[in-house]
């Protein structure tokens, strides 16, 4: 997630050269130190996106019947809510905020920085050069410059952020306030549009005085309009329509199978099209291709312990387990120092495992992490996975490294 700064007005460019923020004066370039920049997660979630108008449709009627608040878009995990936030982010230019947990993205000041940032330099307010300290502390300062942007916006116009996965935050900070320290009243003309997991409405920490909401139904025609068009554009690859002819399958048979099996959700058809491709259900009939999300990945989870013998309880369900104990990017050290393992093997676990995991380079070190949160989910809800007690053993592990270094020193 690299941050450039480019000519003299100080614009900051994401990957391909996509504009993701104007800094219209130069007075505003320091505040690039407090932007995090989602170009990479950006281009990735838009790579292979696919209609949304649906949804699309209710931000901008949401906006348009209202002179100002929450749209709070629900919908379960592999959806498709950051793909949609991404489209948003890229082709209206809004400003943003994806909260990621396992790249330690989830704390508010982190938002209330990057956001003030963002604003502060799209609307060319006239404010310090770089943020106060209290521009973190709660949400004031962040509401002063929304007042900002507010005021100086032509009639009629609007100022809309984006802030995806509120689910994900971590909070320790008063229980009566909201989550991010959200501004409970937005002024004239601004919008927030927030995505989060289903859940009661009282569990959102969301008091505002106007709060819409809108689910993704995973069911509804719309969305099953959309998979299909998701696996419509997959079609075009020469691995799949091989394996279609092995099953002696039509395209459009192979279309209303899988519809059926995904059930609505896109991460399912990211894990199962690749996995078609690769030869993985060459022996399974097409009918017995896994139902569901959570099917998928018990159905890879007992093929990994098939294959790895004795490997799979001494090395590939650590290395696994230990990643999703981590919630943030880790090195192969890393984890080979908490399973005493030699980085070696850890290493030949990570490929096994690579499907599932994200990777990003840092300082020259690859950093690993878990893809998606439903798989994390699926990690913590297993029987034969005990998460709290892997997390005691890191800190125990962190402990003992920490005394070491003390003692040397």
């Amino acid at each position: 997630m690299d941050v450039r700064l480019r000519d003299a007005r100080g614009m900051v460019i994401g990957e391909h050269n996509t504009v993701y923020q104007n800094f219209f004066d130069a007075r505003h370039a320091p505040l690039a130190a407090k932007l995090i920049s989602f170009a990479d997660l950006i281009a990735e979630k838009t790579q292979h996106f696919v209609g949304r108008r649906f949804a699309v449709d209710a931000v901008d009627q949401f906006i348009a019947r209202n002179s100002a608040g929450y749209l709070v878009i629900e919908g379960m995990p592999g959806i498709g809510k950051t793909s949609l936030l991404a489209h948003l982010a890229a082709t209206r230019g809004w400003a943003h905020h994806f909260v990621v947990g396992a790249l330690g993205i989830s704390r508010a000041e982190q938002f209330l920085e990057n956001v003030s940032a963002q604003l502060i330099a799209k609307y060319d307010l006239d404010r310090a050069a770089a943020l106060p300290p209290e521009a973190s502390r709660d949400g004031s300062f962040l509401a002063g410059v929304l007042s900002e942007v507010s005021a100086g916006l032509p009639d009629g116009a609007t100022a809309v952020v984006l802030v995806d996965a509120l689910d994900e935050v971590f909070t320790l900070h008063d229980v009566h306030a909201n989550v991010l320290y959200l501004p409970p009243t937005l002024p004239r003309g601004v919008f927030f549009v927030v995505t989060t997991r289903p859940r009661e409405r009282d569990e959102l920490a969301l008091r505002t005085e106007t709060r819409e909401f809108f689910y993704l139904d995973p069911r509804s025609s719309a969305n099953q309009a959309d998979v299909l068009a998701y696996i419509d554009g997959a079609l075009d690859r020469d691995q799949l329509r091989t394996r279609l002819s092995a099953w002696g399958a039509t395209p459009a048979d192979f279309a209303e199978t899988l519809l059926a099996k995904a059930e609505g959700n896109f991460m399912y058809l990211h894990h199962v099209l690749p996995a078609i491709e690769q030869g993985r259900f060459a022996d399974f009939a097409l009918d017995d291709l896994p139902q569901g999300l959570e099917a998928y990945y018990d159905a890879h989870w007992r093929q990994m312990r098939a294959a790895g013998g004795g490997d799979w309880a001494a090395l590939w369900q650590p290395a696994i387990v230990f990643l999703a104990a981590a919630r943030e990017p880790v090195t192969v050290s890393q984890i080979a120092a908490w399973t005493g393992l030699p980085p070696p093997q850890i290493q030949v676990a990570v490929r096994r495992w690579r499907e599932f995991l994200d990777v990003e380079r840092v300082d020259g070190q690859r950093r690993y992490r878990i893809y998606h949160s439903s798989f994390h989910d699926f990690l913590g809800a297993k029987d034969d996975v005990d998460l709290r007690a892997v997390n005691s053993t890191i800190a125990d592990r962190l402990l003992d490294r920490y005394r070491e270094l003390k003692d040397r020193g």
